[in-house]
């Protein structure tokens, strides 16, 4: 208790000192003008400042007093303030800086401050200082009570002279992302304590990681009434919290962004004052604390982005003065508590981004009666609320912000939402709300976002649903079953920025009614129905972003005006523009115009005309001509696809430069000569497709540069040399190897055995030798499939998308979406011998696997009905003996079975999936089979071949084998029988022995069957039966 008194006291007594000296500076009378020495400082100070120089355009003239941002003692003249403090800082909706424009810059502050040796408050906040150091002599301006050098570019270790400084009040030093280049550090914190007087301390992005006496020194700084510590890398000092126990006057208190774990620190119970409180951007774990409710002041409550489990408290409805609840980002569960709706202070209720799986609870009546009166902000975005679209939501009159996104809210949408007249932005999209769209939405004329995308809505929207909205900027309603149904000459309300009406019914003309949208920068109209040309106006508009693709928009191609923002990204793909490829802006970024009609040749100078392109996609077109060597200038392009044209010629090498290129097909085309060696430089390439064209030669050993490579295609070429063995140890993530139908020669090499995340394996139509590699039975992704295979996902592309065709089920199977899924082996037509190796029934994923016209031998693999996903199996055209494996029965998927020209015989295996296969030539060119759905075997036993019990290749050895030892047999037999007639005491012994023999074993059997014993009678019944 007399700690406390004191503390208290030191409060009064520095209370009214504040109060005597503003009360004497505010009743002094100004009786001279600034003082010449401090005039000449502060001149000194502008002439070190470059940068921005407006706001010190009144420091002119001899009364310094009067100039901007400078403050003087009325009655001594003396500077006691410069605020120089840069107002130009733009923050977006969510408060976060966009930009800062304005400052004033020095590459060091000028150490004429000195001389204002008077000074209290120094402000030199979001200007640039470039990178330097905080400077070692502010520690002597001993009378500074307020100094802020936040966000002003300083860099390097914080001065412990700030130290001396004893009666600061507040400091900042704080920081924030938008200064990343440059950060504040500290070797310890032992200066701050001897600065005992300081109410507000904010060091925020200022690294604290050395600093372990933080709880030490917060303790000797009792008056701190502001305390922010955001983003100081205290991740390994949580428990250090858990001493901090001086801390009774703290008002604010925030440690976001720290990555702190365990707990939240219990020691927060104790501060009974604050009002607010930011633990978000933590990694505490724990549930939500129920003493969080007995902080009664609390204003302002933030526990997002953490990992926070277990219910929303009901208790938390106690915090009567809470205007901000902020608990998104967590593993919370259950519902909403009824309590919070009856929060009459509250205006932000953010829950989004948790696991709330309850339906949304209608709010009581309260004695206050102000049930979600003062909310202006409800999210509930990516939970997993399952619940009607409440009625009840209309009466929270003040809404602005209403977020429902990415739930299960079904039902239709009620038509009383048309009351929130102050709602600014209504998301419902990715849920599943059926019905129409309420025409009373025409009525919230405040409203400037509006997003109901992937939905059940269906229905027509016409001019009515707009009526009033003025204001609306954002207009999201694709992937609905809705109609936009509005005359040719309807002129909208609003200026929009943003559309979405994919998958909507637009067409079949164009809407007219997008010439009056003078600031649509993103525009999405794929799969709308429209059949028309574009009208001459459309390519005027500057679009940072178009989506048409999917339509069958006709004509030709226009070039577009260049946008006023920093890239372009045109999707086109899927209509009927034809003629050539028009100008381009040269911000273009992204340029989609697969599956057209565009002819002609590609830009001799593409490479000036967009230098910043990074996806160009021209597939399915009929563009001609060579590719031009300007392509190679666009070293920022990541996918590059100009498949399924009429380009020929040489491919240019050129690509060294290439580094972050992650697609390149140029298939089905009618390219010739070498694979360019300059594609080994290209190391980030994932997907490499050169099939179906013409090119010779070997596969360049540069290739093995490209560690990262998923697929490799390089099918229907001329293509010669062996299977290269440094795809072993180079494309060690390869998922697919498509070598088919070229001239490779040569075995199979084993290194294939180490590619473990392999799904797609063809070299088929080739002239390999040899084996097949037991060791494939040790492919891993053929076994369980890659659950992890990364075929197809580019995240620098929206719209390429994976394709590859494979010879399954007797026919040509294009795989786009599902590419992923398929797991296929297809070594036919080669000159492969031996026999099927047993390993491969290791393969249990396998959904094909074809192995037909070789030189294969021997018995079918005996467990083979192992390979239980099978959909495709044929082995015809080999040498394969023997029977047809009985475990084929359990193959339930089995769709495609080819086992036709081979030497199989006896019963065909039935049951399960076999006998739906009732194509007699599935076993065609195998005599010695029956069984449906050949005829029926003619005994129980089936017929047996000519060769059965034979080993393939060894028929005349075994017929000699045969007669030498019949010829000994005969030969020893008559060697015995020979001496036993011509010596007579030999013949005798001989039968006396088998005599004795015989009477041993008579007398024996009549003895035993003569006295039984208790076992053999239990069992009598039973001998009998037997015999």
């Amino acid at each position: 208790m007399g700690r406390f008194s004191f503390f208290v006291l030191l409060a009064l007594v520095d209370f009214f000192l504040e109060c005597s000296h503003f009360c004497w500076c505010a009743s002094a009378t100004s009786t001279i003008g600034c003082i010449e020495a401090e005039r000449l400082a502060l001149q000194d100070f502008r002439d070190s400042l470059t940068g921005n120089l407006n706001q010190l355009s009144s420091w002119t003239g001899q009364d310094c007093c009067n100039w901007e941002g400078v403050g003087c003692n009325n009655s001594t003249g003396q500077v006691i303030k410069l605020d120089l403090r840069n107002l130009q800082v733009y923050r977006d909706s969510s408060g976060y800086v966009i930009e800062v424009s304005n400052r004033l810059k020095a590459k060091a502050v000028n150490p004429s401050l000195l001389k204002l040796t008077y000074l209290e408050h120094l402000d030199l906040s979001w200007n640039d200082f470039m990178g330097s150091p905080i400077p070692i002599f502010l520690g002597s301006i001993q009378r500074l009570r307020y100094l802020n050098l936040s966000n002003a570019r300083f860099n390097g270790v914080v001065p412990q002279q700030l130290g001396n400084l004893s009666k600061l009040h507040a400091l900042d030093l704080s920081s924030g992302p938008s200064e990343y280049d440059f950060q504040l550090s500290v070797r310890n914190l032992q200066w701050l304590s001897h600065i005992s007087s300081l109410r507000r301390l904010d060091l925020s992005w200022v690294n604290l990681s050395a600093a372990f006496d933080l709880a030490q020194v917060l303790n000797k700084l009792p008056f701190l009434v502001h305390l922010r510590l955001s983003s100081c890398g205290l991740d390994d000092h949580v428990s250090q919290f858990h001493d901090y126990v001086n801390s009774m006057f703290l008002e604010h208190f925030d440690i976001s962004v720290n990555a702190l774990q365990g707990p939240i620190p219990g020691v927060i119970k104790h501060m009974s004052e604050l009002k607010v409180l930011d633990l978000s951007a933590n990694v505490f774990n724990s549930t939500i604390p129920l003493w969080l409710a007995n902080l009664t002041n609390l204003v302002h409550l933030n526990l997002g982005f953490n990992n926070l489990t277990g219910e929303i408290p009901r208790a938390l409805g106690n915090l009567t003065s809470l205007v901000v609840l902020d608990l998104s980002f967590n593993s919370l569960e259950g519902g909403i508590p009824g309590s919070l709706w009856n929060l009459c202070s509250l205006k932000v209720l953010d829950l989004a981004n948790n696991r709330l799986n309850e339906t949304i609870s209608e709010p009581y009546k309260t004695i206050s009666g102000c049930t979600g009166n003062g909310l202006e902000k409800l999210s509930l975005r990516w939970n997993q609320v399952r619940s009607p679209l409440s009625d009840w939501f209309s009466r929270f009159v003040n809404l602005k912000i209403l977020d429902l996104a990415n739930n299960s809210i079904y039902g239709p949408i009620p038509a009383s939402f048309g009351r929130l007249s102050n709602l600014r932005m209504l998301d419902l999209s990715h849920n599943s709300l059926n019905g129409t769209v309420p025409e009373s939405f025409g009525q919230l004329s405040m409203l400037e976002k509006l997003l109901m995308s992937s939905n059940l809505l269906q229905g027509n929207i016409s001019k009515v649903h707009f009526a009033n909205l003025s204001r609306l900027e954002e207009l999201d309603i694709g992937f609905n079953s809705l109609a936009l149904k509005v005359n040719s000459d309807w002129v909208p309300p609003f200026q929009l920025n943003y559309i979405n009406m994919r998958s909507c019914i637009i067409g079949p003309q164009f809407p007219a009614w997008l010439q009056t949208q003078k600031r649509v920068i993103t525009l999405y109209l794929s799969n709308t129905s429209i059949s028309d040309v574009l009208p001459q106006w459309f390519p005027k508009m500057k679009f940072s972003y178009l989506d048409l693709s999917f339509n069958q928009i006709r004509g030709r191609l226009p070039a577009f005006l260049k946008p006023d923002t920093l890239y372009m990204n045109l999707y086109l793909s899927s209509n009927k523009f034809e003629g050539p490829l028009p100008i381009f802006p040269s911000i273009l970024n992204r340029l989609d115009l697969t599956d057209n009609l565009i002819s002609g040749w590609i830009p001799e100078d593409i490479g000036n005309m967009t230098p910043t392109l990074d996806n160009l996609l021209l597939s399915g077109n009929q563009i001609s001509g060579p590719i031009p060597n300007s392509l190679c200038k666009i070293n920022t392009l990541r996918v590059l696809d100009l498949s399924k044209n009429r380009l020929y010629g040489d491919i240019p090498d050129c690509w060294s430069n290439f580094k972050i290129l992650v697609v390149l097909d140029f298939s089905a085309n009618n390219l010739s000569g070498f694979i360019p060696t300059s594609f080994g430089n290209a190391t980030s390439l994932q997907s490499l497709h050169l099939e179906n064209n013409s090119l010779q030669g070997e596969l360049p050993l540069s290739l093995r540069n490209c560690t990262g490579m998923i697929i490799f295609d390089v099918g229907e070429n001329k293509l010669s040399g062996s299977v290269p063995r440094w795809i072993e140890e180079s494309m060690l993530h390869l998922e697919i190897l498509r070598l088919r139908s070229n001239m490779f020669d040569g075995i199979v090499p084993l290194e294939i055995c180490q590619l473990a995340e392999l799904q797609v394996l063809d070299l088929a139509h080739n002239n390999l030798s040899g084996i097949i590699p037991p060791c494939f039975g040790n492919l891993r992704g053929m076994i369980s499939g890659n659950g992890t295979s990364r075929i197809g996902i580019y995240k620098w592309s929206t719209t390429y998308g994976e394709n590859m065709v494979q010879f399954m089920k007797g026919k040509e199977l294009e795989y786009t979406k599902t590419l992923k899924y398929l797991i296929n082996m297809d070594l036919s037509v080669n000159k492969l011998t031996g026999t099927i190796p047993e390993e491969l029934t290791n393969l249990t994923g396998l959904r094909g696997l074809n192995l037909s016209n070789n030189h294969l031998k021997g018995n079918m693999p005996a467990m083979i009905g192992n390979i239980r996903f099978l959909e495709s199996m044929d082995f015809s055209r080999n040498q394969l003996s023997g029977s047809i494996p009985q475990s084929m029965s359990a193959l339930t998927s089995l769709s495609h079975l080819n086992l036709s020209y081979n030497k199989l015989s006896g019963r065909i295996p039935s049951g399960n999936q076999l006998q739906t296969l009732d194509d007699p030539s599935i076993y065609i060119g195998n005599s010695q089979l029956c069984g449906f759905p050949l005829s029926k075997c003619v005994s129980p036993e089936p017929p047996q071949a000519d060769n059965e019990g034979k080993e393939e290749g060894n028929g005349p050895g075994i017929e000699w084998l045969y007669i030498f030892m019949s010829a000994g047999y005969v030969t020893g037999l008559w060697g015995v029988l020979g001496v036993m007639m011509y010596k007579k005491n030999w013949r005798d012994a001989y039968f006396k022995f088998v005599d004795d023999i015989k009477e041993k074993t008579i007398s024996g059997f009549k003895e035993k069957v003569a006295t039984p014993n208790r076992r053999s009678r239990t069992r009598s019944n039973h001998t009998e039966w037997s015999w």
